[in-house]
């Protein structure tokens, strides 16, 4: 407008650990949260615990715990050691330890768990492999082609 062309501007974001409850005691476990109005276009590496509410485009990888809220929604592969969802995955999702996926949550993709619980209403479109050796396999699905999650299977199952 006016003769003004629009700028541009990249925004680097650095999450900021966010502290339990404060009746806590100081060594309690701390929780990056993405907020709901952020967006990342980019892989993702956190230690401890996180929590997505926003929107993750990218690969996430982590030791800890990942939590996707329920108005979260992550396009791109995880792999942590304790995986909650609660809102869209469409990727595949590798927990070493436990993946739990309430009835709120809708995945596409191949699922490796050693540990899985599986809440009512849940949606899953693809393929479920839950056992100690899941952690231990590479990712191809045993015929050299990974699985697919698309963006048109996401919108068949929401």
């Amino acid at each position: 407008m006016f003769g003004r062309e629009k700028a541009t501007a990249q925004l680097d974001v650095l999450l900021m650990p966010r502290a339990e409850a404060s009746s806590a005691p100081a060594a309690a476990p701390m929780e990056s949260v993405l907020a709901p109005s952020l967006t990342v276009k980019g892989d993702v590496d956190f230690e401890g615990a996180m929590r997505i509410e926003g929107q993750v485009h990218g690969r996430i990888t982590g030791q800890g715990r990942l939590t996707i809220s329920r108005g979260g929604k992550v396009v791109g592969d995880i792999v942590a050691a304790e995986v909650v969802i609660q809102g869209t995955v469409q990727g595949n999702v590798t927990a070493a330890d436990r993946l739990e996926i309430t009835g709120t949550a809708q995945v596409i993709g191949e699922v490796k768990a050693s540990r899985l619980v599986v809440a009512e209403g849940a949606g899953i479109l693809g393929r479920l492999d839950v056992s100690s050796e899941a952690m231990d396999l590479s990712s191809s699905n045993g015929n050299g082609k990974r699985a697919e999650s698309t963006p048109d299977a996401l919108e068949k199952v929401l």
